[in-house]
């Protein structure tokens, strides 16, 4: 391969300089398509069933032409694995509703189109978890409670591209979005979760229009089966200052303590051990897919 780089798309790899896509694809015409973004542990994506759950909720949700079976996408997955030099830490894959049978908006297809890249970044420390990371608020002039647009992961990115470039300081990790009401939904790209005064593990509910994250689910089933006391309740602004802890969680981080977050000019500190994070990220071993 010319530059060392390779995707797999419907299950070949291709270099990923090459022109791989037809110019008629939906995916690239009208955002038409679906993504997800996966950790990779001993050459297996992680939570692939959750995964791949939500990418066909997802599919039957938007009318698109019946999905492979799960095995042949779990193929393109480890195929991309294993097609670089070095294994990648993440994976993102993409279901296009790919090129119309009759060009134009209400185009319809007969075939997905699959494509498989694999992702480097740096692993995060123990160090890193206990250093955490700098966010803010970002107030949306819109709700997103009851609109689609924010419940599917969706490959039409431009409103999150577009939010992050209003950010304020540059050393922000991620924004996290708060809605008219005053209420704590989710980052960019990650869950919010909270510990309130209370001692609950807090996260807003999907119906207040956010993205049911993979690992956010996780994190929910863990917290009850340990009997930690947790709600889908969103955090509010009036809040913050009394938080116990305040942490971020992703497919690829899996979580991380926020340290200090600028709401709107005012800059808050949590300096307390992120005990309820910390727990999880320690157990978090125990899920992933053992070697084979």
């Amino acid at each position: 391969m010319r530059d060392g780089t390779v995707v797999v798309v419907d299950g070949a790899v291709v270099n990923a300089g090459d022109p791989a896509l037809s110019a008629l694809d939906m995916g690239f015409l009208h955002g038409d398509s679906l993504f997800t973004t996966m950790a990779v542990a001993s050459g297996l994506p992680v939570f692939w069933e959750d995964h791949l759950a939500r990418l066909a909720k997802s599919a039957r949700f938007f009318g698109y032409p019946p999905l492979p079976g799960g095995g042949v996408l779990l193929s393109d997955c480890v195929l991309a694995i294993g097609a670089g030099p070095t294994p990648p830490t993440a994976l993102r894959m993409t279901l296009s509703r790919g090129r119309a049978t009759v060009p134009g908006i209400d185009g319809v297809s007969e075939s997905v189109v699959r494509v498989v890249v694999p992702l480097s970044r740096p692993p995060r420390t123990l160090a890193a978890f206990r250093e955490g990371v700098a966010v803010e608020l970002f107030r949306l002039p819109w709700d997103p409670a009851g609109d689609i647009r924010f419940s599917h992961k969706t490959g039409n990115l431009l409103w999150v591209k577009w939010i992050r470039q209003q950010k304020i300081s540059p050393s922000s990790f991620e924004q996290i979005l708060v809605n008219g009401r005053g209420e704590i939904l989710e980052g960019t790209v990650s869950s919010v979760f909270g510990v309130d005064r209370d001692g609950v593990l807090r996260t807003a509910p999907l119906e207040s229009g956010i993205l049911p994250g993979v690992v956010r689910g996780r994190i929910l089933s863990w917290a009850r089966r340990e009997g930690i006391p947790v709600r889908e309740e969103a955090l509010r602004l009036s809040e913050i200052s009394s938080l116990r802890e305040l942490f971020l969680s992703s497919a690829t981080l899996p979580v991380l303590p926020v340290r200090s977050l600028t709401a709107f000019g005012e800059k808050l500190s949590f300096l307390g051990e992120a005990a309820t994070a910390g727990l999880f990220l320690g157990r978090y071993p125990e899920e992933l897919p053992s070697p084979s």
